[in-house]
């Protein structure tokens, strides 16, 4: 058991507003502290430092006495692209530990936080505390859905529009201009501007200055993507038996006449192996017809086809054939993956070691 003796001198000529936030960060950090933790907050305001220097710092006491000086920053909004500045600023100042302090962190931020040694503690109670001397680990979970969304556009990968942009920046080769994005993804230029500027603050992309999209970090993307979409559940999703087997399925599928595009396992036994797949999923514009062509039953358990009508023509945009078949662009297949039951994520995983190889097969 502890007891947090919290000494924070706040530094900045916005001292009221860094002090509220820091209050209500400490105040939710309360609330994830095991019974018999005892924190306390004392605030002292000092306009009059420098810029540059933290915004304060926090002393951690055991009940021995043994001490932790930690110094922190806090900040109304940190995105993933920030991580790598704040702990520079901090790192100046002081060895560590260090703390963010934010009003809310998303989880694509608070995986940069952690990649980066960097304690956290937002105001929805998301908090990550880690220690050697006095020896803590505290880490929580509050909300992942930001409950002070700023008013602007293209914060979410959810939709058709964002979806489009996130096929074209994976599936092209970069640099890309704003426009030239806009044509393949099939937006208007300032929806695709804003998606940009947002993408680049969550460290997704890189953007030359008022040019060009210059790379892009094609795993993160498409794992960020995975946080707003579910392909079972943002694509209408209907299952079936085939009860001569997958082999049938797939021969029978290879010699239809009808649109469609494979995805899920089946792809990935086809763009990065790892075990026999043992669930076929397809996008097909009518499930009803193409159960109906394919001789499938309609099942509610002990499925082994999975009929998807696409949320958007874009899962049928850059198709490939292999052996007669038509797969999904490797991008798809990982984000269907990745949002898929079982063994679908460690798939996914492979499917993404591979694009990130520059190989598809």
């Amino acid at each position: 058991m502890f007891c947090l003796n919290v000494l924070i001198c706040l530094t900045k000529a916005n001292v009221v507003k860094e002090a509220i936030l820091a209050d209500k960060a400490f105040r939710a950090l309360e609330t994830k502290l095991p019974r018999g933790w005892r924190p306390r907050l004392r605030l002292e305001l000092s306009p009059t430092t420098p810029d540059g220097r933290p915004d304060g710092t926090i002393e951690i006491r055991s009940p021995d006495g043994v001490k932790a000086r930690l110094v922190f920053e806090a900040k109304t909004r940190v995105f993933p692209r920030d991580v790598d500045a704040l702990k520079n600023q901090l790192e100046k100042y002081s060895p560590g530990p260090y703390l963010v302090i934010a009003r809310f962190l998303t989880p694509s931020t608070r995986r940069r936080l952690q990649e980066e040694g960097l304690n956290y503690v937002d105001t929805t109670g998301n908090v990550r505390l880690v220690l050697e001397r006095p020896g803590m680990y505290l880490e929580a979970t509050g909300s992942d859905i930001d409950p002070f969304p700023p008013e602007e556009p293209g914060r979410s990968l959810r939709g058709a529009k964002a979806a489009r942009i996130v096929r074209a920046l994976c599936d092209f080769d970069m640099p890309v201009s704003i426009s030239d994005l806009a044509t393949k993804a099939g937006v208007d230029v300032s929806y695709a501007s804003r998606m940009v500027d947002w993408l680049s603050r969550e460290a997704l992309l890189t953007r030359a200055p008022r040019g060009p999209v210059l790379d892009v970090r094609q795993p993160e993307m498409i794992r960020r993507w995975a946080e707003d979409y579910e392909v079972l559940k943002t694509n209408d999703a209907r299952l079936f038996l085939d009860p001569r087997g997958l082999e049938n399925f797939s021969k029978r599928l290879r010699d239809s006449s009808f649109k469609y595009a494979v995805t899920g396992s089946l792809a990935a036994a086809r763009i990065a192996p790892i075990a026999p797949p043992r669930l076929a999923m397809v996008y097909v514009d009518n499930p009803e017809r193409t159960a109906e062509a394919l001789n499938l039953r309609a099942a509610d358990s002990g499925a082994n086809v999975i009929l998807l009508a696409p949320f958007d023509p874009v899962v049928f945009d850059r198709t490939w054939t292999d052996q007669s078949t038509v797969f999904v662009a490797p991008s798809q297949a990982a984000v269907d993956l990745l949002t898929s039951p079982g063994r679908a994520p460690a798939e996914a995983e492979a499917v993404l070691e591979r694009i990130t190889s520059g190989r598809r097969t």
